[in-house]
């Protein structure tokens, strides 16, 4: 439990600061522990405590709420000290999503704190700290901040804030933290003569500028992603103003503290700062990274940063849709497709079990899941994809780290949205509720509207994924021991399993739907029986040979897409989309100039204009769930036992990347799988930890075990 009482001012303050003087002897040991409702910083003795932004972070508030603990030894001195709480609304009372809805958790920000010096109280938030304005005027999530280091902060009135403590809960995930610095990389005058300075990466963060000696006045900085006919462009912020403002007087170091932007340029006015005065500051979720991809292709290793970027750039506390607009939602359809490409990349254990606590606390009584959690949309269903990610994520994070707690503390969850999905069927077979459908596919053909669930029938997605879901729940039933659970989940697997193919699949063998999607799901999740698998696997290679390799695919078919290729013999062709640079695809977008991955195929048309709908992110990372088929099935970086304690290594080379190298630091070392091509040979290399045992299984030939060490082994190179 934190001491100290929730403290917030009488008057409307859209930020304000806390101050307590107070006295300590010479400190062995200081530590802070606080927290907000909103978001905050401390300083103690005017220096700024410990490097976190957007504490407390985002979680369902009135569920759950983190503590921060800050070691302030080196802060403190004999005497006299002076500590100081800056709070802002923050997501707890600020405005969110394009509704614009304020106050989802509660009306008024405040703060809780203690101060604690060799085992003493020496602080605590009350009633008797004096409180004032903040040279921080107004700061907002998605609209940006305004300071002003000349105005006059007036003083304010302390009150004391209801709110249940019983909530609290220790710092779950690492704090969002500036992890990288950018330099400009261009100053641009653009047609409309707009200041610009492009720091050439897509990111998440805010801007840093120093003023000059002598300078007085107003910089304004504005935030984009792209320039359009070479001009700023922030149509697609919606109704994000992304402005920041600064009124200074003399030199001064100046950046937010309490918003970030998603962009790559930004406009200044008021002032024209030479480069050397301007940095880009990366702000995510501090998550050690794990995973490297590097290849021969200089265009594929710029999708691989590109992956690598959205993910950074949508990490920011919680896993989001997109950093830039008026959204900025933990949308769980993205974060299930994603999910094991994040956890190659990333260790990220720790944001995804707070943001799973989050799931478990904003699911229905009934058991429906929420669109975005936190949930602050309040739309709860069973979406295929977006509502599977309740199973789906924390069986996918139990593969990756072998850590049981993420099924143990989620299969009631499971359980319950089980049950809840079961209320929509009929007949045996999901069909009736809300569905996002193979959300933003380009499957539509010719003289037929664009539709942004696909062509694929939903419920045939739906029901093909609740099989998958019956599938995880009866694992992890097994996993804990919890038998009768296990037989009940595979009969309902069984019954479903007969259902859909009696509704979908002919008694030939056919497949009732043509598009790529329903021919991808029926191969990757075993709807198709064994008998006609090579039939479907031939029809999918023509459909994706029709569609002139291009991806077609939405949320939903384009994670299995490649990998219902591969491995049903079409390994080729899987490269083949893999590596289209037409449009629309991959590389289509690297050679577009794209520096993360788009939300829609589409997002910037061949002729370098915007697609014109109003739901349009140039850093999104749904789609950038083709590097896991990357690590596992062409460098061949798999696990074979839960937490990579066995390792798989089955690297298949792909023509258009002539070498391919994997690292993964997993739980129990790092692991390295790959190849080299070269005079008509190819080096297949691997390194296993010491203590892991592997299994190498080279093109066309047997699997054999080795134990932990470092392997090569030279081949003539597959021919065609």
């Amino acid at each position: 439990m934190l001491n100290g009482k929730w403290i917030g001012v009488k008057e409307e303050a859209n930020v304000f600061v806390l101050e307590k003087k107070f006295f300590a002897g010479k400190a062995q040991t200081a530590t802070l522990r606080a927290t907000a409702l909103g978001v905050y910083f401390a300083r103690i003795n005017g220096m700024r405590v410990g490097d976190a932004y957007l504490a407390p972070g985002w979680t369902s508030y009135n569920k759950m709420l983190q503590v921060q603990t800050y070691d302030v030894t080196e802060l403190l001195r004999e005497g006299e000290n002076v500590l100081q709480l800056t709070v802002g609304e923050g997501w707890y009372c600020g405005g969110l999503t394009w509704q614009g809805k304020k106050g989802l958790y509660g009306k008024k920000s405040a703060v809780c704190a203690e101060l604690i010096a060799d085992g003493e109280t020496v602080a605590v938030t009350d009633e008797n700290w004096q409180a004032k304005e903040s040279f921080i005027r107004f700061s907002s999530i998605y609209d940006g901040e305004t300071q002003d280091l000349t105005a006059d902060c007036a003083r304010l009135t302390p009150c004391e804030v209801e709110f249940d403590k019983t909530v609290l809960t220790e710092q779950i995930c690492q704090p969002v933290r500036t992890t990288e610095r950018l330099s400009v990389r261009e100053v641009i005058r653009t047609p409309k003569g707009e200041l610009v300075y492009d720091f050439g990466q897509n990111i998440a963060g805010v801007a840093e500028i120093k003023t000059p000696e002598g300078f007085a006045g107003t910089i304004t900085l504005q935030f984009a992603e792209i320039l359009v006919k070479g001009n700023f462009y922030t149509e697609n912020l919606r109704s994000a103003k992304a402005t920041d403002r600064f009124t200074v007087q003399g030199a001064h170091t100046l950046s937010p503290e309490f918003t970030f932007h998603g962009f790559r340029y930004m406009k200044m006015e008021g002032a024209e700062l030479p480069a050397a005065s301007v940095t880009a500051l990366v702000r995510h979720t501090d998550m050690p990274r794990t995973g490297k991809l590097e290849t021969d292709n200089a265009r594929f290793n710029r999708l691989i940063e590109n992956v690598v970027w959205g993910q950074r750039g949508n990490f920011v506390d919680i896993p989001t849709d997109c950093p830039q607009r008026d959204e900025r939602l933990g949308w769980t359809g993205d974060i299930n497709a994603f999910c094991r490409t994040a956890a190659y990349q990333y260790d990220v254990r720790r944001i995804l079990k707070k943001w799973l606590a989050d799931v478990r606390n904003d699911q229905s009584e009934t058991g429906k899941i929420p669109h975005v959690v936190p949930d602050v949309l309040g739309w709860k269903d069973t979406d295929a994809m977006w509502c599977d990610a309740v199973t789906m994520v924390p069986w996918t994070l139990y593969e990756m780290y072998g850590d049981l707690s993420f099924l143990s503390e989620n299969f009631s969850a499971m359980k319950k949205f089980i049950a809840a999905r079961e209320q929509a069927m009929v007949g045996g077979l999901v069909a009736k509720g809300h569905e996002y459908g193979d959300w933003l596919a380009l499957d539509r053909e010719i003289l037929m509207k664009e539709d942004p669930v696909g062509r694929t029938d939903v419920y045939y997605l739906t029901n093909v994924l609740h099989l998958n879901t019956l599938h995880i729940a009866e694992n992890t039933a097994k996993l804990l021991g919890e038998k009768e659970s296990a037989k009940e989940y595979a009969a309902k697997r069984r019954e479903l399993l007969k259902k859909i193919r009696a509704e979908y699949i002919t008694p030939n063998g056919r497949l009732a739907l043509d598009t790529v999607t329903a021919q991808v799901l029926a191969l990757h999740f075993g709807i198709i029986p064994e008998a006609h698998r090579a039939g479907l696997a031939a029809a999918l290679d023509q459909n994706v040979k029709k569609h002139d390799f291009h991806v077609t695919t939405g949320f939903i078919g384009t994670p299995f897409l490649l990998y219902a290729l591969a491995d049903n013999g079409y390994f080729e062709t899987a490269c083949r989309v893999l590596l289209n640079g037409d449009y629309p695809g991959w590389l289509y977008e690297v050679d577009m100039g794209a520096t993360t991955v788009w939300e829609r195929w589409n997002s910037l048309l061949p002729d370098g204009t915007p697609n014109p709908d109003g739901m349009n992110s140039y850093n999104h990372y749904a789609y950038g769930s083709v590097l896991e088929f990357v690590y596992r099935r062409i460098a061949g970086l798999e696990a074979k036992a839960p937490g990579f304690k066995q390792v798989k290594y089955a690297p298949h080379p792909c023509e258009g990347l002539g070498r391919v190298r994997a690292e993964y630091d997993s739980v129990y070392g790092k692991i390295v799988a790959g190849y080299q091509q070269k005079d008509g040979k190819t080096l297949y290399f691997a390194e296993i930890p010491q203590g892991v045992t592997a299994q190498i299984a080279l093109p066309n030939e047997r699997p054999f075990a080795v134990k932990g060490g470092k392997y090569a082994y030279e081949r003539p190179s597959l021919q065609k």
